[in-house]
């Protein structure tokens, strides 16, 4: 796949690729690295609303996943073991985006 400077740096904003501690959860990981803001109302408690301003709407949302598998609970309650991969993706895709080649 080609693509241009400014389609690959909008793919590169909606999919971020962390490392686990061991220590601290998933969102308090993300937010060492980037500006995240999280849903404060009570069915969405807990829900990253936006990472570094780019922001949930209908349909396309932040999802996460941790050592490929997504997690049905709010991220601040996950704590990846050290080394293990995390994936946060923006989209409509329900499925975390494959990274293999």
């Amino acid at each position: 796949m080609n693509l241009l400077n400014s389609q690959r740096e909008a793919f590169h904003a909606r999919l971020i690729i962390l490392e686990g501690a061991g220590s601290s959860s998933a969102i308090e990981r993300l937010k060492v690295e980037y500006d995240v803001a999280v849903a404060s109302d009570p069915s969405h408690r807990g829900m990253v609303a936006s990472i570094n301003g780019l922001e949930n709407s209908d349909p396309q949302f932040w999802r996460y996943a941790v050592g490929g598998s997504k997690i049905p609970k709010p991220s601040s309650e996950i704590v990846p073991v050290k080394g293990e991969q995390v994936i946060w993706w923006y989209g409509d895709n329900p499925d975390p985006p494959s990274l293999t080649q």
